[in-house]
């Protein structure tokens, strides 16, 4: 709900406001991740420790951590803060595009940099309902402001249109929501007071070489995710960055979807690792590994064939970005969605010595190739140098899983992904061929239309060509003890 309503809200800010706006914000939203470095990711550390105190009930060192966690984000905070101020200072040679007044530069700037300071000083609370599985208290939170924060924001820009009242509104919810979970927090949480921490505390506790060994994966993670838009902005223009922006919503919002659907798997593979039968723990690892590829290549046919339809019905044919953005767009998509799984089993461990090396190969080529290429292809250019990052992701995830978790080679796995992503182009090649043929109108209708008949094609297909696979075997197989569980579930209820 959320999320439709934040892209009806989206539709809204582009026919009532200027296009440049969306691509300030994104701007600034990326230039202040960067800044997000002073973090060192502390969270990240944290957060391992807390998991493993409230399994054993250590209410003692929970109150440790949270008291170090504390301490070092507020000295965070403060810092972010003193160099929000100077850069304030250096916004003009920032921002050089002249085609939106400056008031909105400094107003959009000064409302980032709020946010963010939010976080550090309100928010780091989180952690211990997501430390403690009960994540659903902060979702139940934030939908609650974010439905909220959207409804004022229609009325900004339909009744009002005021870019002021709208920045303003997001920022105020978001500290609504930070102080509702702070004090909740402190009541579900009654144990909780600061203690005194010591240099030498942090370090019998290896936080610091945690931190350290982080620090290189939260760089190369910044300056992956974080740089596209500043090139954009910077080499392109804000216009072509708020159209960008567009693109990321959707993109952004069926990820979200995605992990929220898929956020209970993490612990389930938490449990697996840990088990003695490794080989069926590994039998599980492919058998996910295909249902992702299946669910990853349904997406990325999405974007190839109903992406451009849809932002030219819902926000108009003058907000397109090439199709070869779309293209690259579901490359992207494959490529990251079926290799989330890697990623599941990687995170389950708290080691990030192993695979640093790959990740700030990722960071360096994604900034070079981005800055090299733009200049030639434009944004698509952009999303090769993301796509070229993103396999240096997931070489590093891959081989983190096979060599510490599995200890087994990885490379017929690596073949047969090979031979599954081949598998799948032609699926979504033929799909594109079949559907543009038909040449169906662009209404909402026909995109639900097309939407439904990619799921058909493509089911039909993936069944056609890997119904002879084990990976393919075990799922079926799994179903149908699902199908049978919430069969007996049913009958009982009903006896």
């Amino acid at each position: 709900m959320a999320a439709v309503l934040g892209i009806l809200l989206r539709q809204a800010f582009t026919r009532y406001m200027p296009i440049e706006l969306l691509g300030l914000e994104g701007l600034f939203s990326n230039l202040l991740t960067i800044l997000s470095l002073a973090e060192l990711g502390v969270s990240t550390v944290i957060s391992y420790g807390l998991y493993r105190e409230f399994a054993n009930g250590n209410e003692q060192e929970i109150n440790m951590l949270m008291s170090v966690y504390r301490y070092i984000y507020l000295v965070i905070g403060t810092f972010v803060f003193l160099v929000g101020v100077v850069l304030f200072f250096f916004l003009p040679w920032i921002v050089q595009d002249d085609s939106i007044s400056w008031y909105y530069v400094e107003f959009v700037y000064v409302i980032q940099i709020g946010t963010v300071l939010s976080s550090y000083f309100l928010a780091y609370r989180r952690t211990l309902f997501t430390a403690n599985q009960k994540d659903f208290v902060c979702s139940r939170a934030d939908i609650a402001c974010t439905l909220s924060s959207n409804l004022v924001k229609f009325l900004a820009v339909i009744v009002w249109q005021d870019y002021f009242l709208y920045a303003a509104t997001g920022l105020t919810f978001n500290i609504i929501a930070n102080v509702y979970l702070h004090r909740k927090a402190g009541k579900m949480y009654p144990f909780l007071h600061s203690v005194k921490v010591t240099v030498a505390d942090m370090r019998a506790r290896k936080f610091f070489t945690d931190v350290g060994n982080f620090l290189v994966h939260k760089l190369s993670y910044i300056i992956y995710f974080g740089t596209d838009a500043i090139v954009v902005s910077t080499v392109l223009g804000l216009r072509m960055a708020g159209l960008l922006s567009n693109y990321i919503l959707i993109y952004t919002g069926v990820n979200s979807i995605m992990y929220k659907i898929l956020q209970g798997i993490i612990p389930s593979v938490g449990n697996l690792i840990y088990a003695e039968d490794k080989e069926k723990s590994y039998k599980v690892y492919r058998m996910l590994d295909m249902m992702y590829l299946f669910w990853g290549a349904y997406i990325a046919c999405i974007y190839a064939v109903v992406l451009q339809p849809f932002m030219r019905t819902f926000f108009g044919g003058d907000f397109l970005l090439p199709e070869a953005y779309a293209i690259a767009l579901a490359v992207n998509t494959l490529l990251g969605i079926q290799f989330e799984n890697a990623y599941n089993f990687r995170s389950t461990h708290g080691t990030f010595d192993n695979d640093r090396s790959y990740m700030v190969a990722s960071a360096a080529v994604n900034l070079f190739l981005s800055i090299g290429l733009v200049y030639v292809y434009g944004i698509v250019g952009i999303m090769i140098g993301t796509i070229a990052g993103l396999l240096c992701i997931v070489y590093g995830r891959v081989q983190f899983v096979f060599r510490i978790i599995f200890k087994r080679s990885m490379k017929s796995y690596l073949w047969s992904h090979l031979r599954w992503s081949l598998l799948v182009a032609v699926e979504i090649l033929l799909i594109y061929i079949m559907v543009d043929y038909l040449a169906l109108p662009d209404t909402y209708l026909y995109l639900v239309v097309k939407c439904l008949l990619i799921a058909v094609l493509m089911g039909a297909m993936q069944i056609l060509f890997f119904h002879r696979t084990q990976e393919f075997k075990d799922i079926c197989s799994y179903m149908k003890t699902v199908k049978g569980i919430v069969y007996e579930k049913l009958h009982k209820e009903k006896v």
